[in-house]
């Protein structure tokens, strides 16, 4: 929509005012098409339930030894949010993997409005030492994956013509160098997560005058499956070291992926957002 300026600019005779239009009606994704990656876990599974919630048709994709998480959550999401649910296999570090699942999406719901590149990994012994085939695996997930889902979307928002949403989940370790549960700085995890930021600005800057928005979250500690063989008394001491005194929550983390995806978010392009209860800040 092209903007009169002579109409808004205050020193200018027949200035009107731009009324803000209803944001409750704005809070929606009705008829969308969403694909989420690493949906069998918590914060994947999360955020597709968001989007359901807000009236989206919706696919869950993760890898194959998860399917029957899948299929659990799909037939949960379609009771309780009376929208359609699919679910996709596959690989999001092999390229012919990629390409198979995102088509198969694409032709299950119609199109992609909206994708939320989710899927990531993390080695439990994490260091500067670490095996290369182990790095090459968390690169090949984490920042290959994430180039390879985003732009197969964006080829398929291009096709149909119609503009859409790429989230990407970084993490606040992108941020910082953090410890996991073993006293290592989290060396692979942290580099690609870093990656992950700076792949969301390109890839915001490529694809925008296509009008595909693309942005990215960056969670802090959120109770979503990945932490479940940490030990009790490292996740102690880590709520500690959070200003706000507790973990993050899976619906703190959707709700914000999902208003992301909404008109409502129309002006942000290449944006993380931080959702760490202040841990960064330390």
């Amino acid at each position: 929509m092209e903007i009169d300026y002579t109409k808004i600019c205050k020193n200018t005779p027949g200035f009107q005012v731009i009324e803000v239009k209803e944001i409750k009606s704005q809070y929606n994704l009705d008829e969308k098409k969403v694909l989420v990656t690493g949906a069998a876990g918590g914060i994947g599974s999360s955020t597709a339930k968001a989007f359901a919630d807000l009236g989206a048709e919706v696919t869950l994709m993760d890898v194959p030894i998860k399917e029957n998480v899948l299929q659990e959550t799909c037939a949960l999401i379609e009771k309780n949010y009376q929208v359609k649910a699919h679910y996709v296999t596959g690989d999001v570090s092999d390229q012919e993997s990629v390409n198979a699942f995102v088509t198969k999406s694409a032709e299950k719901m119609g199109t992609i409005d909206i994708c939320h590149s989710n899927a990531g990994i993390l080695l439990p012994d994490d260091c500067a030492d670490v095996d290369i085939n182990k790095w090459n695996r968390v690169v090949g997930v984490n920042v290959n994956g994430m180039l390879m889902v985003g732009r197969a979307a964006a080829n398929i928002m291009k096709k149909d013509g119609h503009g859409g949403s790429i989230i990407n989940t970084a993490s606040m370790s992108a941020h910082i160098i953090n410890r996991d549960a073993s006293g290592n700085y989290g060396f692979a995890y942290t580099t690609t997560k870093a990656a992950v930021l700076h792949l969301t600005k390109g890839m915001a800057c490529e694809y925008i005058k296509y009008g595909i928005r693309v942005n990215s979250v960056s969670p802090g500690v959120v109770l979503s499956g990945i932490h479940d063989s940490v030990p009790v008394a490292f996740m102690e001491i880590a709520a500690k070291d959070i200003p706000l005194g507790r973990f993050g929550k899976l619906e703190e983390i959707a709700g914000m992926v999902a208003f992301m995806a909404t008109d409502l978010a129309g002006y942000m392009v290449g944006t993380d957002v931080l959702i760490d209860g202040g841990c960064t800040l330390n």
